[in-house]
C-alpha cells in the first residue's frame, strides 16, 4: 500500500503531464465506447427488421428448401404446411405460426409485364406479428401510394401489395387493376385479376424493384396449391430461447427442416462481420496510440525522477519494488481515465440521443434512420479492462528502466 500512495503522489505532483494522459485515455474510451453502442443499434435494428421482415423466429421448410430453385412452383413446399402450422400453435413455446407461400411469375397491366417475386401471407395474423404496416405506411408516401391498406381478410378478395419500384415500372398505382401470371403444382400457365389495394417500401431498392405481396387465398387459386406452404414462420413467446427451440423443434419434426433466422438472414451476418473487423481495427489503433502516449510520459516521468529513484533505492527500495511503483501509476491511470471516460460516454451519449439525429440512408437502402446509441456495459467493460492492460504495458519499459538504474550514478545525476 505504501508503493500505491507513492505512486497516486506522484501522479498528484505531476498534474499536466497526468492531466494530458488522462485526456488520451478518456478519448480511448470515448471514441471505442460509443462506436460499440452505435454497432448495437445497429445489430439491434438489422436483427428486428430480418425478424419482422417475414422471417420470424425460427423458420420450417422441407428437407433440401435451400439448395438450389424450384422448377416449378411449390416443388419444395411442405406437402401439407396448413395441418403442421396447427401443430405448431399448440406447443406452449410457440406465440404463433404464420404460413407462406413463395412464388415467382408475370404481373401484366397489358401493354407490359414484369417478372415478380411474390410472398402469401395470411392477412389476419400477419400485421400482428410482422412490420408490414410500417413499410405500407412508408410506401404510401410515393406518387401512387396515397390510400394504401392492407389486405383484406376475405378470402374471396383478390388484392396485392406492389414493392414501390415495381408499381412505377408498371405505372401502377393503388386501385388499378393487373394480373398476376404463374404456373400452378402442375406445371400449367395460370393467371388471376387482381386489384391494387397498397404500395410497400421494404427499404432496399432491389427488394421493391421485383415484390409482391398477397393473401394465401389468392396464391392458392394461382398456383392450385392446396394445403401446401413453402415455409413456416415461427414467432416464439421467448426471443433468447431462439437457439434451444430449434434444436428441440428440429428433433419433433425430423422430416422437416428448422433454420433459426440468424442463418437465413446472410444480409446480417455480413455486416455483423464487417463492423467487427472495422472495430477492431479501430480499437488496435487507439490502444497503439494510448500505448505510445502513456510510455512516453511515463518514460518522461522516470528521466526527470533519476535522483528521487536513487535517494528511494538508498534507502532500501529494491528494483523489483520501482517497476511496481509505475506499475501501481499505469494502473491509477487507467482506473482514473476509464471511470471519466465512462461518465463522459454516457452524458454525450445521452446529449446525442436527444438531439434524434437522422442518420443517411445506408447503400443500397430508401431511407435513413434515427441515431439512437444503445448502452452496452459489456462493451464498457471490455473497453476499459482493453486499456487498462494497456496502461500496465506501457509502465513495463519505464518501470524496467528505472530497475536498472545503479544508485551512485543516480544520486550524481543532473
Amino acid at each position: 500500500m505504501i508503493l500505491a500512495r507513492l505512486a497516486l503522489r506522484n501522479l498528484l505532483r505531476q498534474r499536466r503531464r497526468t492531466a494530458l494522459t488522462l485526456m488520451v485515455v478518456v478519448a480511448g474510451f470515448l471514441a471505442l465506447s460509443l462506436a460499440g453502442g452505435f454497432m448495437a443499434q445497429t445489430f439491434q435494428g438489422l436483427a428486428d427488421g430480418a425478424i419482422r421482415g417475414g422471417l420470424g423466429h425460427l423458420q420450417v421448410m422441407a428437407p433440401g428448401a435451400l439448395e438450389g430453385d424450384e422448377a416449378q412452383s411449390l416443388e419444395k413446399a411442405l406437402p401439407d404446411g396448413e395441418a403442421l402450422a396447427t401443430r405448431l400453435r399448440q406447443d406452449p413455446a410457440v406465440a404463433e405460426v404464420l404460413p407462406r407461400i413463395q412464388f415467382m411469375g408475370l404481373l401484366s397491366s397489358g401493354p407490359k409485364s414484369v417478372a415478380f417475386l411474390g410472398t402469401a401471407v395470411d392477412p389476419a395474423l400477419e400485421p400482428k406479428h410482422m412490420a408490414c404496416l410500417d413499410s405500407l405506411k412508408d410506401g404510401a408516401k410515393v406518387r401512387g401510394g396515397g390510400g394504401s391498406r392492407w389486405l383484406s381478410a376475405d378470402p374471396a378478395a383478390r388484392e396485392v401489395i406492389l414493392g414501390t419500384g415495381l408499381a412505377r415500372s408498371l405505372g401502377a398505382s393503388v386501385g388499378s387493376l393487373l394480373t398476376l401470371m404463374s404456373t400452378t403444382r402442375d406445371g400449367a400457365l395460370n393467371a388471376v385479376d387482381v386489384e391494387v389495394v397498397g404500395l410497400q417500401d421494404q427499404g432496399l431498392k432491389e427488394l421493391n424493384d421485383r415484390v409482391l405481396t398477397v393473401s394465401l387465398a389468392t396464391a392458392g387459386q394461382l398456383l392450385d396449391a392446396g394445403p401446401a406452404r413453402s415455409r413456416l414462420s415461427i414467432v416464439l413467446k421467448r426471443p433468447g430461447d431462439t437457439g434451444a427451440e430449434q434444436a428441440r423443434l428440429q428433433a419433433l419434426l425430423p422430416e422437416t427442416t428448422v433454420r433459426p433466422w440468424f442463418e437465413l438472414a446472410s444480409f446480417y451476418r455480413q455486416v455483423k462481420l464487417l463492423y467487427y473487423a472495422i472495430f477492431g481495427f479501430m480499437g488496435l489503433v487507439l490502444f497503439l496510440v494510448v500505448l505510445l502516449a502513456t510510455a512516453n510520459t511515463l518514460l518522461m516521468s522516470v528521466m526527470e525522477r533519476v535522483r528521487e529513484f536513487g535517494v528511494l533505492r538508498a534507502m532500501g527500495l529494491q528494483p523489483g519494488q520501482l517497476l511496481a511503483l509505475l506499475q501501481w501509476e499505469g494502473a491509477f491511470l487507467g482506473l482514473f481515465g476509464s471511470a471519466m471516460g465512462l461518465v463522459a460516454t454516457l452524458l454525450l451519449r445521452a446529449g446525442l440521443n436527444a438531439l434524434h439525429l437522422q442518420m443517411p440512408a445506408p447503400p443500397g437502402t430508401s431511407h435513413g434512420y434515427e441515431l439512437d446509441i444503445h448502452l452496452v456495459p459489456g462493451v464498457y467493460l471490455v473497453v476499459a479492462l482493453g486499456l487498462q492492460a494497456t496502461l500496465q504495458v506501457s509502465a513495463l519499459f519505464p518501470g524496467l528502466k528505472a530497475a536498472k538504474l545503479r544508485i551512485v550514478e543516480a544520486l550524481r545525476h543532473v
